[in-house]
C-alpha cells in the first residue's frame, strides 16, 4: 500500500520511464541492436543531428532524441536516475511543473549537445533528467526544505554530481555539453519556481 501511495504521487515520473521504455522496445522491434544502438537507424527514429536538426531545420530532433537510447545499459541508467529525482522531487513541484522542467531543460541540453558536437548523433534522456536535478539543487539552497533536509540531500546531489564528473573524465561517450546545460537550465528553473512553492510544497519532501 505504501509503495502504490508513493507512485500516485509520481505519475508524471512513472509516465516518462513508461515513454521511453516503450520507444526502446518498439526500436528493438524493429531491429536495433540490443545492446548498442545504430547511428542510421537512431537518426530514422528521430535522434539530434546537426546537419538535420539546425541544417534542415527538424527542430522537432530535439525532442525525439529525448525519448530515444543507444542500448539496454544507456536506457537503465538514465531511467534509474530518472526515478531516484521523481521519487522525491515530483510531489514537491508537483506533476506540471515537473513536466515543464522535463522538456525545457531537457530541449535547451539537446540544442547544446548539437551545437558542441555537430558531427555526433545524439539521443538520450540524460539532459531533461540533470536539468530535474538542478531544479533540484536549487531549491535546495532556498529556505524552501527544512535545514536538516537542505544538508542531507545537498550531499547526495553533490555526490551525484561528482560521480558524473569522474565518469565524464574517463570516457569520450558521455555528452558533457548536455549534462552541463541541462544541470545550469535546471537550476534557473528551479530558482523560478521557488516563487510558486510555499513552505506546504517544502514539507512534502520525503524523509525516506
Amino acid at each position: 500500500m505504501y509503495i502504490l501511495t508513493r507512485f500516485r504521487q509520481m505519475p508524471v515520473t512513472l509516465l516518462l520511464i513508461a515513454a521511453n521504455v516503450l520507444v526502446y522496445l518498439l526500436t528493438i522491434m524493429a531491429g536495433m541492436d540490443l545492446w548498442w544502438g545504430n547511428g542510421q537507424q537512431l537518426l530514422r527514429w528521430g535522434a539530434n543531428y546537426w546537419p538535420l536538426t539546425v541544417g534542415r531545420r527538424e527542430y522537432w530532433r530535439l525532442l525525439t532524441s529525448m525519448f530515444l537510447h543507444a542500448g539496454w545499459w544507456h536506457l537503465l541508467t538514465n531511467m534509474l536516475g530518472l526515478f531516484i529525482a521523481g521519487v522525491f522531487l515530483e510531489r514537491v513541484v508537483r506533476p506540471l511543473r515537473f513536466i515543464i522542467a522535463y522538456l525545457l531543460t531537457g530541449l535547451i541540453a539537446d540544442y547544446a549537445s548539437v551545437l558542441f558536437h555537430r558531427n555526433m548523433v545524439g539521443v538520450g534522456a540524460s539532459g531533461a533528467i540533470f536539468g530535474i536535478y538542478g531544479v533540484f539543487f536549487a531549491l535546495l539552497t532556498t529556505r524552501l526544505f527544512p535545514p536538516a533536509a537542505r544538508h542531507n540531500f545537498l550531499g547526495y546531489i553533490s555526490l551525484f554530481i561528482l560521480l558524473n564528473l569522474l565518469v565524464a573524465g574517463f570516457s569520450q561517450d558521455i555528452d558533457n555539453a548536455a549534462h552541463l546545460t541541462g544541470f545550469l537550465c535546471g537550476m534557473l528553473t528551479g530558482y523560478a519556481f521557488y516563487f510558486t512553492l510555499t513552505e506546504a510544497d517544502g514539507l512534502r519532501l520525503p524523509r525516506r
